[in-house]
């Protein structure tokens, strides 16, 4: 209750200072939407916010009868992806014009609190016309500029495109056509996972114990409607702070690094625009990808135990025509690599793993849509078929994979209505 009370009265002093007469260099533009979704599932998905934001339909298991748990139709009307943020143009500093971005909604941060009101970005950017230094919280390197999916869906095409905000130094240089980007970037709601949840336990404990941000290296290129770009980055976290065996109770001490790429292609001339994206990594679920990590190896006396990664690959295409009456359509699809090295076999049967649905081998997405645009109203209508094939049966210890499959797949019907301001 009282995050929400601070949320308003840091709304409200804003508004009263937008209100005010303009303060030497300083301009500020509101800016943002009203947004209502109606949708309907067939199967109950992994989602947040009152399942607007859609990515799987979630496996949990059949019923005594042999049928699918999770197989239930459910709809919804949501506003909570309603918007509004401030533009802030400042005076010169350091030689660089000053800006900064702060945007609100009320998407709220995990399922238990789905109507909170929220930061989405808080930033301030230096601009010296060949370089560009940001510091704050924006959209991740890996959501790739201006090639991302237009979708009805607030998934925004996750997770087969990265989503993810997150706190960041990042610094462009930029000559003609190209920008090159280095980036340290923290994790705020978007997290990495670990095997720890108790009383010192944080959503971003993980990367945060492993002490240095995730480093992300990116460059762009854009002319003419062509806008080209590829990623790398690399992160450490902590997946344990103490670990236990026959001896004892222990201090953890033992790291896991994993790194990710991506490449995107985006054409758009008049009416057409065209997006193709791919990703491969491991352990990304930080850019709610699926996948994680597991326990390589374990002493039993100490408990000490080294981890491997999950190695997982998304690839999709976007295509959308028109201005007035827009046509458009995504296809994605994914795969679960298994893990780089073989998991310690805990006697369980399915190994010791943690991440964001490691145990699906692959996933695809067909979702077209059909958008009308008129004036500061845009009205979607969209069909989104998902299915994902969870690994069932013997598990494979040398890579983290299942002998067989079982199939999952959700129909969403979806409507979207929005007055942008």
């Amino acid at each position: 209750m009282m995050k929400r009370i601070w949320g308003l009265l840091c709304l409200i002093g804003l508004t009263m200072y937008a209100n005010a007469q303009e303060v030497k260099d300083v301009k500020l533009d509101w800016y943002g939407f009203v947004r209502n979704e109606f949708f309907i599932d067939s199967y109950k998905g992994l989602d947040a916010a009152n399942e607007t934001f859609y990515l799987v339909p979630l496996y949990v298991g059949k019923d005594a009868n042999g049928e699918d748990i999770n197989e239930q139709a459910s709809s919804n009307l949501s506003a909570l992806a309603s918007r509004i943020g401030l533009r802030i143009s400042g005076p010169e500093i350091l030689g660089a014009k000053s800006s900064g971005n702060i945007e609100f909604d009320f998407g709220g941060i995990v399922k238990t609190e789905p109507t909170l009101f929220r930061i989405r970005h808080a930033n301030m950017v230096l601009d010296w016309e060949s370089s560009r230094l940001l510091v704050g919280q924006t959209w991740h390197p890996f959501w790739g500029g201006g090639a991302f999916p237009t979708v009805a869906g607030l998934n925004t095409g996750a997770p087969f495109q990265a989503f993810n905000r997150s706190p960041m130094v990042r610094y462009d240089m930029i000559s003609g056509n190209w920008t090159v980007s280095g980036a340290a970037v923290y994790e705020n709601q978007y997290t990495s996972k670990c095997f720890e949840a108790s009383n010192f336990s944080t959503p971003n404990q993980a990367q945060r114990n492993g002490v240095m941000p995730e480093l992300v290296w990116s460059t762009e290129y854009h002319h003419n409607g062509i806008t080209a770009g590829v990623g790398a980055q690399i992160k450490r976290i902590k997946p344990r702070m103490t670990v236990t065996g026959t001896e004892g109770k222990f201090k953890a001490d033992e790291f896991l690094t994993s790194s990710g790429f991506m490449a995107y292609f985006k054409h758009k001339q008049d009416k057409l625009s065209v997006v193709a994206k791919g990703y491969y990594g491991q352990n990304m679920t930080h850019l709610t990808f699926l996948g994680g990590y597991g326990v390589a190896t374990r002493d039993e006396a100490t408990g000490e135990e080294t981890y491997t990664n999950y190695n997982n690959y998304t690839t999709l295409f976007n295509v959308v025509y028109g201005k007035k009456w827009q046509v458009g359509a995504l296809f994605g699809y994914g795969g679960n690599l298994g893990t780089t090295d073989p998991l310690y076999d805990d006697g369980s049967g399915k190994g010791i793993v943690t991440g964001l649905l490691p145990n699906v081998q692959n996933l695809a997405r067909v979702s077209p849509h059909i958008a009308l645009n008129v004036s500061k109203l845009r009205v979607v209508a969209e069909y989104e078929l998902t299915t994902a094939n969870y690994g069932v049966g013997a598990f494979d210890f040398s890579d983290g994979l299942y002998a067989d499959k079982h199939q999952t797949m959700n129909n969403r019907f979806c409507v979207m209505m929005m007055y942008l301001f």
